[in-house]
C-alpha cells in the first residue's frame, strides 16, 4: 500500500511538471531538476524496497533519521532552492528592489531549513510546528501577493512554490502530527505508525521541495537565461559545495563509538526511546556520575530528559536525585551494530548519613515535558531489572557499616572500579 500510495503521489505531479514546467526551463535548470528528480526516486526505491542486513546499513538510509544519507540529499537539495533564489535576487537587477528583496528571503530561509533538516535544530524549538506554521503563512501571504503583482509568465513559478510548500507542510506538520506519539503496545502487538510516519513524511516533503526547486530554477532561467554560462552553470557545484559544508561539521566529528567500558543495556522506554548503554563512575567528591547513552526517536529532544535515582532498598524512597533534560552538554556516539546514542554525563551527590547501613539502587527514569508537566516514560523491554513501570535499576552501591565522618575520599571511591 505504502508504495502505491507514493506512485500515485509522484506520477501524476511528475508528469504535469514534464508537461507544463520543466519545458520552460534553461538547459541547466532542466538538467538540475531531472537529476535531484531522479535521485530522489532511487534513493526513496533504496529505503522502501531493500532489506539492509545491518542496523547501521538501515540506518544509513533511513527515510526518518538525520545525519545520514537521506538527510543529507533533503538538506542539499533545499540548501539548493535557497541558492537559486539568491542568485536570482543578484542577477535580475531589472526587477524591483523588492520582488528581488522577496527572493533574498525566501533564499535565506530555505538555507536554514536545509541545515534545520540535517541537524535538527527544531528538537530544541519549543512549539516549533506552529512557529513553522506561522513562517509558512507568512511565505504563502507574500508569494501571493508577489504572484498578482506580477506578469502572467512568472506566475506559473509562484503556483509552483505554493505547491511545493503545500507538500512540505503535509508532510513535515501534518502527517508528523498525526502520528507523533502512537507508538506503542497493545498486549504484545506492536504498532508501527512511527515507522511509516517517516515512510510517509519523507516523500512528500522531497517532492514539495522539488516543486519549490523547480519554481526557482524558473525564476532563475527568466532572469539569465542569455547571461554568461558559467554564471547558470555554477549551480552544478553548489550541491557538492554543500555537502562538503555539513560534514565540516561538528556534530559529524562527535560521532565516536560507545566507551569500551561502558556496560551494555537493552531497555526501550515508549515513544521509542531506547537505552543502548551506560557508564558508572565514582568520584572523589563522592559524587556518582552516570553516563547512559539513549537514543530518542528521530532525535526528538523537544521536552525529553531523564533523571538518576539513589533509591533506599528497604524503605523504597529516593535519597538523592539528578534530573537533566536532553541536548545539554552531550555528544552522539555509537552503539551496539552502529546504532546512534546520546550520551550525557549526570552527576549525584552521595549522602553519606543517610546511606549509612543502606544498600541503594541506582535507578534510571526518562521523562517528558508537556505543557509545564512532567510525563514519566513507560518501559517496555528491559534486560535489566525494574523498580517500577518507568524505572529501570542500572546498579546499586553497598551498604556503609556505619555512618562515617566527614572525610575527602568517598567510602565507595576504591570498591567500585574505575573512578576519577
Amino acid at each position: 500500500m505504502l508504495r502505491i500510495f507514493v506512485f500515485l503521489l509522484y506520477a501524476p505531479i511528475v508528469l504535469i511538471s514534464y508537461w507544463k514546467l520543466i519545458p520552460r526551463l534553461s538547459p541547466t535548470g532542466k538538467r538540475i531538476a531531472s537529476g535531484f528528480l531522479a535521485a530522489q526516486v532511487i534513493l526513496i526505491a533504496m529505503s522502501l524496497d531493500i532489506q539492509f542486513p545491518s542496523a547501521f546499513e538501515r540506518r544509513l538510509w533511513d527515510l526518518g533519521n538525520e545525519w545520514n544519507i537521506p538527510s543529507v540529499f533533503s538538506s542539499t537539495q533545499m540548501a539548493l532552492v535557497g541558492f537559486a533564489a539568491l542568485a536570482t535576487a543578484w542577477l535580475a537587477r531589472a526587477r524591483p528592489a523588492w520582488r528581488r528583496l522577496y527572493l533574498v528571503g525566501i533564499g535565506l530561509l530555505f538555507l536554514y531549513i536545509g541545515l534545520d533538516k540535517f541537524f535538527a535544530w527544531k528538537n530544541w524549538v519549543p512549539n516549533w510546528q506552529e512557529r513553522y506554521m506561522l513562517v509558512g503563512a507568512a511565505v504563502t501571504g507574500a508569494t501571493i501577493s508577489i504572484a498578482v503583482d506580477s506578469p502572467r509568465s512568472a506566475r506559473i513559478w509562484h503556483l509552483c512554490l505554493l505547491a511545493g510548500l503545500a507538500l512540505t507542510a503535509m508532510g513535515g506538520l501534518v502527517v508528523d502530527n498525526y502520528f507523533q506519539g502512537t507508538c506503542g503496545y497493545v498486549g504484545s502487538l506492536r504498532f508501527d505508525k512511527c515507522l511509516k510516519a517517516s515512510q510517509l513524511e519523507t516523500p512528500l516533503e522531497l517532492l514539495g521541495i522539488w516543486l519549490a526547486l523547480a519554481a526557482m530554477l524558473g525564476h532563475f532561467s527568466d532572469a539569465v537565461w542569455m547571461s554568461n554560462p558559467r554564471v547558470r552553470r555554477f549551480l552544478y557545484v553548489l550541491p557538492a559545495l554543500w555537502i562538503l559544508l555539513l560534514f565540516q561539521s561538528e556534530d559529524i566529528s562527535l560521532t565516536v563509538p560507545i566507551a569500551a567500558n561502558a556496560q551494555p543495556a537493552a531497555v526501550e522506554f515508549e515513544s521509542n526511546v531506547h537505552l543502548h548503554g551506560f557508564h558508572i563512575k565514582p568520584m572523589r567528591s563522592c559524587r556518582l556520575l552516570l553516563t547512559p547513552y539513549l537514543s530518542p526517536r528521530q532525535g526528538d529532544f523537544n521536552g525529553l530528559g531523564h533523571s538518576i535515582h539513589l533509591v533506599d532498598q528497604t524503605s523504597g524512597v529516593s535519597i538523592a536525585r539528578y534530573d537533566m533534560f536532553f541536548g545539554h552538554g552531550g555528544e552522539w556516539l555509537l552503539g551496539p551494530d552502529y546504532v546512534s546514542a546520546y550520551g550525557q554525563r549526570m552527576k549525584v551527590k552521595i549522602p553519606l548519613q543517610a546511606a549509612a547501613n543502606r544498600a541503594l539502587w541506582i535507578a534510571l527514569k526518562v521523562w517528558r515535558e508537556k505543557d509545564g508537566e512532567y510525563v514519566h516514560q513507560q518501559i517496555i523491554a528491559s534486560d535489566h531489572p525494574l523498580l517500577d513501570d518507568t524505572q529501570v535499576i542500572l546498579g546499586e552501591l553497598p551498604p556503609l557499616v556505619d555512618s562515617p565522618p566527614p572525610r575527602a575520599i568517598c567510602p565507595w571511591y576504591n570498591s567500585l572500579g574505575d573512578s576519577e
